[in-house]
């Protein structure tokens, strides 16, 4: 009789300490999952605030939309974005500063993303390259201008859509981060090289590359060429200017780019040139 009480006790006590165990292990998953649902609330939250900070509307996009923020190099690579600008919260507020309404004349830039879902009505220039088709004959006409003369130019980019933009930035910070460099530096870099998908202007389709065709490198050499000697001379003729040029930086938020041009129309593009301002100053941006 003793043992079998002896027993039943050893039974209840077993009982009492398996359903201890259970509720201490349910309590430990309750716990390890608080935990781990703070911690990736703060990394999203972290990501959110720095994009805000850092004028990455892109990225803000990025974090919304769940996109992986980690996006290739050669001709396309340009845009190269300072650390400059403030961005909006939103993506559909800030591309819509124009002087008087027109068209020719908006900005995008760091502080003035591209509206959502923007998409110009193309056509093709060469190269299977497109352009705004309000203004390719001017882009046209400029490049059949200095070909009579017997410079070679050769189109490197042109129009591209949010989803090449954003590859391109990407590719960039996972090649950054192969280096070594952090995710957070990586994202910052990235963007002095590739600009933040919207904030491009090939984005928009009214800017074009264009470099010597025995000169393809971007690189300030460019400068030297036959061939942005005269565009540099006679691009506002065409309405188009020099959109990122020296010592404009501060005010763009791009360095210096040769081959970079932009079509805005030929009375303010004769204007901008003649006044060696850049597009931000003209607009009251800067």
């Amino acid at each position: 009789m003793e043992g079998q009480r002896a027993g039943e006790r050893g039974s209840r006590l077993e009982s009492r300490y398996g359903r201890r165990r259970r509720r201490q292990r349910a309590l430990r998953r309750k716990i390890f999952g608080f935990c781990l649902f703070t911690f990736l609330l703060g990394v999203w939250f972290g990501k959110l605030v720095f994009a805000k900070e850092t004028g990455m509307p892109g990225l803000i996009q990025e974090i919304r939309e769940g996109i992986p923020a980690a996006g290739k190099d050669g001709a396309e690579e340009t845009d190269s974005i300072a650390d400059s600008g403030t961005a909006s919260d939103s993506l559909s507020s800030g591309a819509e500063q124009e002087k008087n309404g027109d068209w020719k004349l908006t900005l995008v830039n760091a502080s003035h993303p591209l509206e959502e879902g923007y998409e110009p009505d193309l056509a093709e220039i060469e190269n299977n390259y497109y352009f705004d088709s309000r203004a390719v004959e001017y882009l046209q006409e400029m490049l059949a201008a200095g070909r009579k003369e017997g410079l070679d130019f050769w189109v490197c980019s042109a129009y591209r859509t949010i989803e090449k933009q954003t590859e391109l930035y990407q590719d960039k910070v996972r090649r950054l981060e192969a280096e070594g460099m952090s995710h957070r530096t990586a994202l910052k870099e990235a963007g002095t090289v590739v600009a933040y998908p919207g904030t491009s202007e090939h984005n928009l389709g009214l800017a074009v590359d264009i470099v010597a065709k025995d000169y393809q490198i971007l690189d300030e050499k460019q400068e030297e060429t036959d061939e942005q000697q005269w565009l540099m001379e006679n691009c506002w003729k065409y309405g188009f200017i020099l959109r990122y040029p020296t010592d404009k930086t501060e005010e763009t938020g791009i360095i210096y780019e040769p081959w970079r041009y932009r079509y805005v129309g030929r009375e303010a593009a004769r204007e901008i040139m003649e006044r060696g301002i850049c597009l931000e100053e003209y607009l009251g941006e800067a």
